[in-house]
């Protein structure tokens, strides 16, 4: 039981940190649920919103 939730840690952290580091792209409000409110404001500047994307188009 202990190795397994001590597994499911390490994983998260370790997608926490490809994400922070924007090594790997996922919808921004997943993003955000994974790194938590204290590092969501990383994400800030690297997803764009659609309506940036519309306002190139």
């Amino acid at each position: 039981m202990e190795t397994e939730k001590s597994e499911q840690i390490r994983i998260k952290y370790l997608y926490r940190a490809l994400i922070i580091k924007g090594k790997i792209r996922i919808p921004y409000k997943a993003a955000a649920k994974m790194v938590g409110p204290d590092c969501a404001y990383h994400l800030y500047g690297t997803y764009k919103t659609d309506s940036d994307d519309s306002k190139t188009s």
